[in-house]
């Protein structure tokens, strides 16, 4: 992580959210693919990316994630995905 990307880690953690956007907006397209895979709706899709990025400024905000944001955006990804292939399990 540069130091643009540390300044800016520090203020999403006191509720920044453009700072937050910042920081997040190169990984949400590669979420959002990540989820798509998985569960081959765009809208089902985009509403887990939706998530995942909430849990993460939740998270962050709570100052339950590190100075390893992306590590924490992938886990979470990785987290709703697994409960979302659970739960579609359960409904079929």
């Amino acid at each position: 992580m540069n130091e643009h990307e540390r300044r800016l880690l520090k203020i999403a953690r006191n509720g920044g959210i453009k700072a937050f956007e910042e920081l997040t907006a190169p990984h949400q397209h590669i979420v959002y693919n990540y989820l798509l895979i998985s569960c081959s709706n765009e809208f089902e899709a985009c509403q887990l990316t939706q998530d995942v990025f909430v849990k993460v400024f939740e998270q962050l905000t709570s100052n339950a994630v590190d100075d390893d944001l992306f590590s924490c955006i992938y886990r979470i990804a990785r987290d709703i995905q697994q409960q979302h292939v659970s739960t579609s399990k359960k409904i079929s």
